[in-house]
């Protein structure tokens, strides 16, 4: 067990080498259980039906019969589906199933657990039930799948028009060094939460323990946009290097909390990898870092801005996008408490409303900043002004 703690914090250090796949969490087995739903999480509309099938996983000799009971509470009643009909399993020596008619009568989600007669040698685990999700309309939950697809589609692309900006110019004076370094830290920090949460059985399972009747908050749609984040990332800060950039540097201050922050997972990974700290909880530690970072990544950006009284360099396809992206993030969310009337999701998942709060909120700065105070500032063919080591110049060129 411990050798296999290790090799996780080995696969963390070397992330970005990885080859992703399914968890073998994600297949229930019978070692693991007595009762398999199949699906275990299905999703249904108001008025309409769905099924799945239970599976008795146990040689029993005797006749059994399931009652099913609904919520934390596991209550024999409820009003999100039509109640379930106890089922009998007669005495057998192999595996037996029976379909489940599942209706929903409200939007919500609702758990489903079972009680069984006469009880098993051993004990239900904590996997053994079925998680519903009853949606007030089956098209609105197709245009939340759509529009889900084009925030990710659109945050993707918003990556690109700087990079191009920056070809186009061979010239990166204008764009903040500060905002680059903590964007792509933050991308790492992103991309190691996602794939421990996506890839990692030790990091499922914990979670599991702490939620036992929670779902894996990371998709591979997740996975990927934060791995490709990096990347762009990184391929942006490659552009400093081959294009013209008048000297600038990170500042001081952008360098001592990159330091403080990598200080802190490095101690904290550490600790993980002497069986000192959870892994779940370091995943955890990420997701927090790149969610301060993005709250602070910006500001550079902005107050370059100010100093230049110009956006020159900045591009501001990078920020339309980045705005459309965040607005139907919030749309999807805001239509997803809306079909299963779940309000509490809108407001519960901080990473996922925070990001989008805080980039709609910086977008709208650098709009205001690029079409409204500095609209009218003209860039000059023989000189510019730059940051030499994050302070204001103006380098003029000479015509020979």
């Amino acid at each position: 067990m411990e050798s296999m703690h290790r090799k996780n914090i080995l696969l963390l250090i070397f992330t970005f080498f990885l080859t992703f796949h399914r968890s073998d969490s994600e297949e229930l087995t019978a070692n693991n259980h007595e009762l398999l739903f199949n699906p275990a999480s299905l999703t249904v509309s108001v008025g309409r039906n769905a099924s799945t099938t239970i599976q008795l996983v146990s040689e029993q000799d005797e006749s059994i019969r399931i009652s099913f009971v609904y919520g934390e509470d596991r209550s024999h009643s409820t009003d999100y589906i039509k109640p379930l009909a106890s089922i009998d399993f007669r005495g057998h020596s192999s595996r037996m199933e029976m379909v489940l008619i599942i209706t929903g009568l409200r939007p919500g989600h609702v758990i489903v657990g079972c009680n069984v007669t006469p009880a098993f040698n051993t004990n239900l685990t904590d996997r053994d039930f079925l998680l519903i999700n009853i949606a007030l309309s089956a098209k609105l939950d197709r245009i939340i799948n759509i529009i889900g697809w084009l925030s990710f589609a659109t945050w993707s692309f918003s990556f690109y028009p700087q990079i191009v900006l920056n070809f186009r110019r061979q010239s990166v004076v204008g764009l903040s060094f500060d905002f680059l370094a903590l964007n792509m830290f933050g991308y790492f920090c992103y991309s190691v939460s996602n794939i421990g949460f996506y890839s990692w059985k030790s990091v499922q399972d914990a979670y599991v323990k702490i939620h036992p009747h929670g779902v894996i908050p990371v998709l591979l749609n997740d996975v990927v946009f934060g791995l490709h984040g990096f990347i762009a990332s990184f391929l942006t800060i490659f552009q400093c290097v081959l294009f013209q950039h008048s000297g600038q540097q990170v500042s001081y201050a952008a360098s001592i909390l990159l330091f403080l922050l990598i200080l802190l997972l490095s101690t904290t990974t550490i600790l993980t990898s002497v069986n000192h700290m959870n892994l779940l909880l370091l995943m955890y530690f990420y997701s927090y870092v790149k969610l301060a970072v993005c709250a602070i990544k910006y500001i550079p950006q902005v107050l370059m801005n100010r100093r230049r009284k110009s956006t020159e360099g900045w591009s501001i396809g990078n920020v339309i996008f980045d705005f459309l992206g965040g607005i139907l993030s919030l749309i999807q969310m805001c239509l997803f408490a809306i079909n299963y009337n779940d309000w509490l999701s809108l407001f519960g998942s901080i990473t996922k409303f925070g990001l989008a709060i805080v980039s709609i909120t910086f977008d709208i700065v650098f709009i205001v900043q690029h079409y409204v105070l500095y609209k009218n500032r003209e860039h000059k063919p023989d000189g510019y002004q730059v940051l030499d080591n994050n302070e204001e110049t103006t380098a003029v060129t000479v015509n020979s």
